[in-house]
């Protein structure tokens, strides 16, 4: 996967409310901030601490009120803004443009964030300098942020920050979870849900144009008993998934129809039909299939195999332009993005897969992450076993049937993926799994291991670590940057190799799979004493060893381009731990 710039794809975040009201100050704004003014207002807030405290939307902008008039302000997608606990930042920057005022802010361990705000000519003309800047350090600590404002006469509830309430001040204010019990609901306005991914956009693109090809999938009643079955499975599997999820908004759809498939679709739909519904045998096979859909879908598996039809149909320059042009675009023009698709799409390669439909490396992983679902929870893998059996049978009924092309049919009587399923060992790293990368002067990283596993003389380890730019991701000179994890532990030190196919990126941080360099050693990592994460950038080689695939390259003069480039960071057992203020 392309790794796209924040400052790109945080723009979804954008509202078209907060936009237009934007668009309005911008149009309607003549008043600024005079220089002695802009002085002023900076030095008293330069080196000052900020309190911060988690707002209840996990939205990246919202409203404040001065004298009756509105300001807005706008936050980049940083750790420092999306905590569930209050924290203090400090001022380590401030720029006055015209009307608007940019604060840079600094936390120790969580790295700097930059908050923007947008002021209207009467708040400028009405607002001393002083209470200017009491605006700005103030705003993001109003304990306000920890309360919803009531609605009696619709039974709904509001955020302190939204803009449409006339005053907020004025209404009653209570704890969320008070509001829930009293049978309020939530304004879909105040709580509408932003998921903050790179390429999410284009992912949500094509969400749509899988449900534009999907279309014949007639979804049942939500009533009914069948329904309800599936959405509470489904809501079960996410309850107990063995690490953090993505985010994705997941809704489960039981759809009439007599093929016997199921559909993951990228952003978190699932599509089971009732045909497929009605063949399995059991809760277990239900749930097996459950996991399968959620894990092509937590690890992105439509948006990798999106990026490999490109490259297939040799539209690999001039489309990934396309998809990081589509994953840069925001609001309103978001929409165009899945007509184009439908224009350039291979449409062979590039058609919604059934969940047996993706490439034989994502199949793998999805079964891989089954596999230790039912581990984890001490389930009996035959029922994962016989959902893949009745799935190729499924499969080989249609490569076999009289009006279809018989090609394919090897691939689909895959014995080695029951074979690998039943005999693949798992390591599950319950605790002491976390591990430190202490840097000077700037915020630590954590690195989690999930899992080791193997089979046969393979040894992969799956890990997760919270600050990806570490990985220099996208930023290959002259050939790719070799990545390798050095595990030293009880039995010595085990080297990784990272496959950078089967990467997954998150907002902050990626999901990372490498497999073992050598087949000498197959002992499971026990007590480990450090990590060390190296990356080395490498020319494409001009000779191999051997032709065995397993053979590293030949670093010879001019394939490594600098030994200097190499960099190198040592974890050591430990977690990111950083003070919080008293809750409120």
């Amino acid at each position: 996967m392309q790794n796209t710039q924040p400052k790109h794809y945080f723009r979804i975040c954008f509202l078209a409310i907060a936009i237009a009201w934007i668009l309005f100050s911008s149009a309607n704004s003549d008043a600024s901030f005079n220089k002695q003014s802009k002085e002023t207002i900076v030095t008293g807030v330069l080196e000052k601490n900020l309190l911060i405290r988690p707002q209840l939307n996990k939205l990246n902008f919202g409203f404040g009120r001065y004298n009756g008039s509105e300001y807005f302000y706008e936050k980049t997608i940083s750790k420092i803004f999306f905590q569930d606990k209050s924290l203090e930042a400090r001022v380590i920057g401030a720029v006055i443009e015209s009307s608007d005022i940019t604060l840079q802010l600094s936390h120790p361990i969580l790295g700097t964030g930059t908050i923007k705000f947008f002021f209207s000519n009467e708040i400028i003309e009405q607002t001393s300098e002083e209470d200017m800047q009491k605006i700005l350090l103030q705003t993001l600590g109003d304990e306000n942020h920890q309360y919803v404002v009531i609605d009696p006469q619709n039974k709904l509830y509001h955020l302190w920050s939204c803009n449409h309430l006339s005053d907020p001040r004025l209404s009653v204010r209570m704890k969320r979870e008070d509001a829930d019990a009293q049978g309020y609901r939530a304004s879909q306005f105040c709580f509408k849900k932003m998921l903050y991914l790179p390429q999410f956009l284009l992912e949500s693109a094509l969400e749509r144009e899988w449900t534009i090809r999907l279309r014949n999938y007639e979804p049942m009643h939500n009533d009914s008993e069948k329904q309800m079955q599936l959405t509470a499975a489904g809501q079960k599997v996410l309850q107990k998934w063995p690490y953090q999820l993505m985010g994705y908004d997941y809704v489960f759809y039981l759809a009439h129809n007599p093929a016997i498939d199921a559909f993951a679709i990228p952003t978190g739909k699932i599509i089971i039909t009732t045909a497929l519904f009605d063949s399995l045998a059991n809760d277990d096979e239900l749930e097996a299939l459950l996991v399968y859909a959620i894990a092509h879908i937590e690890q992105r598996h439509s948006l990798k195999q999106h990026y490999a039809c490109l490259e297939d149909a040799e539209y690999s320059a001039t489309m990934r332009r396309f998809a990081d042009f589509a994953s840069s675009l925001a609001g309103p023009a978001g929409g165009v993005i899945s007509g184009a698709l439908n224009a350039t799409l291979p449409e062979d390669s590039c058609n919604p897969q059934t969940l047996s439909g993706y490439d034989p490396n994502y199949v793998q992983e999805a079964d891989a992450t089954a596999a230790f679902y039912f581990d984890v929870h001490g389930k009996d893998k035959r029922a994962i076993e016989s959902l893949i059996k009745k799935l190729q049978f499924n499969e080989l009924s249609k490569k076999l049937h009289p009006d279809q092309s018989s090609i394919g049919v090897d691939a689909v009587l895959d014995n080695d993926r029951l074979k690998r399923l039943q005999n693949t060992r798992f390591v599950n790293f319950k605790k002491d799994n976390h591990f430190i990368l202490k840097r000077q002067e700037k915020p630590p990283v954590q690195l989690d291991l999930i899992y080791q596993r193997f089979y046969d003389n393979e040894n992969k380890l799956f890990v997760y670590i919270d600050e990806k730019n570490l990985l220099a991701l996208g930023q290959e000179i002259n050939g790719k940057i070799t990545t390798t994890l050095y595990v030293t532990d009880k039995n010595g030190k085990q080297q990784f190799q990272l496959n950078d196919h089967l990467l997954t990126e998150d907002v902050w941080g990626a999901y990372l799979t490498f497999e073992a360099s050598t087949v000498k050693k197959q002992k499971p990592l026990q007590d480990i004493e450090t990590i060390v994460l190296s990356m080395v950038p490498v020319r494409k080689p001009r000779t191999r060893e051997t032709s065995d695939p397993q053979d590293k390259l030949i670093r010879k003069s001019g394939d490594v381009l600098n030994d200097q480039t190499q960099q190198q960071y040592t974890f050591v057992p430990g977690t990111v731990e950083w003070s919080v203020l008293p809750k409120p």
